[in-house]
């Protein structure tokens, strides 16, 4: 009995002895499994601190990689221990653990040329545990929001002899502007559907619905001002509470786009140049996956040096010339849409060699008046028969100015800038909203094509026209819609006459807008109805927070977020190799 019982006791003990091992076993690993996806995060903490220190840190990465097949990549000079693969390779250590945690990652930027996101897949390793990630890291920039403004007042080249200082409302007494700034305000019925930032104070008008983030960086509580005019009463209504933060800085100029367009640097830092034209440019897209573009002074749609001194020869753009189906012909050229790509149309040149200097001083089929802001081509003519065109600096329609002129339904990916204006005359819309994306990204302003006539004039004692008493529209059409992310970089989003002739509907933009000072877009009552001009209806393309218009204009500081992330198979074993 003595034995038995010393049996069972020994059994008993040898029992919960293998049980205590093997929960510290399970308690071990269930460590090391945690520790091991904080490792993969700080594997994407280390790649975000790098590009954003070297934003061409994007290059680089392990060409032998399997998750990096579709990718063009080099190893840097400098070692990284982080792009490691295999048995032998190397892996980083994540700084301060106790627990020997490493990291590798691998990195994909196939889309990065076009659409500035790149596919970063990281490892993390502790003892026998090793889990991956996959996460998306996309440049910070003004696709971002829905509505991005630095200066909310009107652009003051569009008032004539007024004083302005360029400076933010809440660096002011009173949280206001200079008595010769025109501060623009919220109406009651605007409705904002999508981030919102304002590097300025933002004045309301009533109960404007704001159905995103609201963030300033205003810091003088409420972080907004309500308008003090007669009718409006009522306050804004947030979805998010407002708070202070910082955002992207508006660049100089969108004169770094127009080196995409270069076609002598194919083998280094441009690999599918753009399209180039000179002087104005219309381009009617159409839902076949085409466009019409009309450019009587390009003469070469790629160029070489900078500044230009050479032609480059493309069939990728149009061919330049007056024959039937070349850019300067009345009919213009259709070509497909150069996806994926940018389009710059720029000032006609006057420096010595450059190609697109024009043979003589207008243009086959081109017709200028004397003040150089008047022209016809076609059926094609700006300003219009009787047109009242409204002051701006610089003014509407130089003959020999980047304008261009744009709508029409696209099937594709492209961005289109323009080194003056970009003038929006019809609706602008995607084939497929899934599919497509437009940028427009005007070194001036991007306007809403509205011209007005003068319907009644005021004469004086001999029947003379003297000055406008009413203005009309002179289209017909009402609503307008814009699909397309729109960066002002100097100036402003706004509609052409938005304060003469009746009002004109609802101006429908889904994607996003930027701009340098506030653009009005109608003239309102008291009780927020619309005068003149455009209702808004401004909606945020929700794709644009995992990509953004091919070649779109960066922010003049760069930062990376991660806009996706998910945990994936382990890539690797816990020796390294594949898994």
């Amino acid at each position: 009995m003595t034995i038995i019982i010393g049996m069972v006791l020994m059994i008993f003990v040898a029992t919960a002895t293998a049980v205590a091992v093997s929960g510290t076993r399970k308690s071990s690993h269930d460590a090391d499994w945690s520790a091991a996806i904080a490792a993969a995060y700080a594997g994407v903490d280390d790649y975000q601190s790098r590009l954003s220190n070297d934003t061409s840190y994007s290059r680089y990465g392990n060409p032998h990689a399997a998750f990096s097949s579709t990718s063009t990549l080099v190893l840097p000079a400098q070692e990284n221990p982080a792009f490691g693969i295999g048995t032998t390779g190397t892996w980083a250590s994540v700084p301060g653990s106790s627990n020997g945690a490493q990291y590798r990652y691998e990195v994909d930027n196939s889309s990065y040329a076009t659409a500035g996101s790149l596919r970063i897949r990281s490892s993390g390793r502790v003892g026998d545990s090793v889990r991956s990630i996959v996460v998306n890291v996309k440049q910070k920039g003004f696709v971002d929001y829905l509505y991005y403004t630095d200066f909310e007042m009107t652009d003051p080249i569009l008032r004539p002899n007024s004083w302005c200082p360029l400076t933010y409302a809440h660096q002011l007494p009173g949280n206001t502007h200079a008595s010769g700034c025109q501060n623009i305000q919220f109406a009651a019925n605007d409705v904002i559907n999508g981030p919102f930032h304002s590097k300025d104070t933002v004045l309301t008008c009533g109960a404007t619905r704001f159905n995103g983030t609201f963030t300033t960086e205003n810091r003088i509580a409420p972080l907004y001002k309500r308008s003090t005019a007669s009718g409006c009463s009522g306050s804004p209504v947030f979805a998010v509470a407002p708070k202070h933060s910082d955002a992207p800085k508006m660049p100089e100029s969108n004169a770094e786009m127009l080196r995409e367009t270069r076609g002598d640097l194919m083998s280094s830092t441009v690999p599918r140049p753009g399209c180039l034209y000179s002087g104005p440019t219309i381009i009617t897209f159409t839902a076949d996956g085409m466009m019409n573009v009309k450019s009587p002074f390009t003469r070469a749609t790629r160029t070489s040096g900078s500044p230009a001194s050479g032609a480059v020869v493309n069939t990728d753009c149009g061919t330049p010339g007056n024959q039937t189906g070349q850019l300067g012909s009345l009919d213009g050229a259709t070509i497909p849409v150069i996806d994926q790509n940018l389009i710059y149309v720029q000032n006609v040149p006057n420096q010595a060699g450059n190609p697109n200097i024009p043979i003589s001083t207008t243009a086959s089929n081109f017709t200028c008046s004397s003040s150089g802001n008047q022209w016809t081509f076609g059926t094609e003519k700006h300003p219009a028969a009787n047109e009242q065109v409204p002051y701006a600096s610089p003014a509407h329609y130089g003959c020999r100015n980047g304008d261009l002129y744009v709508k029409g339904v696209l099937d594709g990916r492209v961005t289109l800038a323009a080194q003056n204006y970009i003038y929006v005359t019809g609706d602008l819309t995607y084939e497929s909203a899934s599919d497509d994306v437009l940028g427009l990204v005007g070194e001036n302003s991007v306007w809403v094509h509205k011209p007005v006539y003068c319907s009644v004039w005021n004469k004086d004692e001999y029947g003379r026209n003297t000055t406008c008493r009413t203005y009309a529209n002179i289209s017909t059409t009402k609503d307008r819609r814009i699909d397309a992310a729109i960066l002002s970089v100097l100036h402003t989003f706004i509609v052409q006459n938005y304060d003469r002739g009746a009002s004109f509907g609802t101006l429908t933009v889904m994607g996003s807008i930027a701009q340098k000072f506030r653009g009005p877009v109608a003239t309102t009552d008291g009780a927020g109805g619309v005068q003149s001009g455009y209702l808004k209806n401004y909606s945020y393309d929700p794709r644009f927070k995992y990509l953004a218009p091919p070649k779109f204009l960066s922010p003049a500081t760069t930062t990376y977020g991660v806009s996706e992330i998910v945990e994936v198979k382990s890539a690797f074993k816990p020796d390294g190799s594949p898994a």
